[in-house]
């Protein structure tokens, strides 16, 4: 959603959007649960997808998506930054993220009986941010965990399959995600598939739209941004660790996914 500021650690909140506004391939270093109490709109992941009351939306860290055509729309929204919480991916009840990330729907229905509970959550976990406590932190990172357990459980229960029906197209992003800082290539991923690189090429491409190179940047610049915003490491230092020599180049894509420079972006999001 536009006109949310995410914070660096957990953060919640509620918001009535009368027009949701267009907002196509945006992304945030934060993951991001949403769950709609009202209105209705669209999100693209591969095919145009109706949101209706009682639906979640995941979105990982990094993952572009793109918003549109919504009215009257209620949304209580989590984010949570996961290095700043030490919870990755690998977590049982990171799951659903990580499902999303490798071509899952990022939306399915919440139970009738877990929606009032859920919000519960969200707005206990609302109290406890501003109460602003010494026990606070530790208060709210338990609250986020019952939230991603409910999450878990609705996505279970739905047994989402991968949008794309395709393993292989899993398996290649899941090589990307956790091999991307290393000089990885289309044919390293094939490789690591024993597919050909043209056959491996045109399948990603067909299925997500995007091409394997793509994919490698992208996941190269999350990590940038996670570095931006929780280091005071220079550019081109890390510029280098997430796989760009050439410093320049790199600000150049950065800009191209962020419409800032590395630098424009560390000062406004840490401001």
């Amino acid at each position: 959603m536009e006109n949310i500021h995410f914070s660096h650690d957990i953060n919640v909140g509620y918001q009535f959007i009368k027009d949701v506004p267009s907002n196509h391939n945006a992304s945030h270093t934060e993951h991001v649960i949403s769950f709609i109490d009202q209105g209705h709109m669209q999100i693209e992941q591969g095919q145009a997808i109706n949101i209706k009351p009682g639906m979640l939306v995941l979105v990982p860290a990094g993952v572009p998506h793109s918003q549109f055509s919504g009215e009257n729309v209620g949304v209580w929204w989590v984010s949570f930054c996961t290095s700043c919480l030490n919870l990755d991916e690998s977590h049982s009840l990171m799951a659903p993220f990580a499902q999303v990330r490798l071509g899952a729907l990022a939306v399915f229905e919440l139970p009738t009986d877990q929606q009032a509970y859920l919000v519960s959550l969200m707005q206990a976990l609302k109290k406890e941010r501003q109460v602003g406590g010494s026990d606070s932190p530790q208060v709210m990172k338990c609250l986020l965990m019952l939230i991603l357990n409910e999450v878990k459980q609705a996505r279970n229960a739905m047994l989402a399959a991968p949008a794309n029906g395709d393993t292989r197209v899993a398996k290649a992003l899941e090589f990307i995600q956790k091999n991307s800082l290393k000089a990885i290539s289309l044919k390293d991923v094939a490789n690591h598939l024993h597919l050909s690189p043209a056959y491996l090429a045109t399948t990603v491409k067909k299925n997500t739209g995007y091409a394997i190179g793509e994919w490698i940047n992208r996941s190269r610049l999350t990590h940038a941004c996670s570095r931006l915003l929780h280091t005071d490491e220079k550019i081109d230092r890390i510029a280098n660790q997430v796989g760009w020599s050439d410093v320049t180049h790199f600000i150049r894509m950065y800009k191209k996914a962020y419409g800032q420079t590395p630098a424009a972006w560390r000062k406004h999001n840490k401001t």
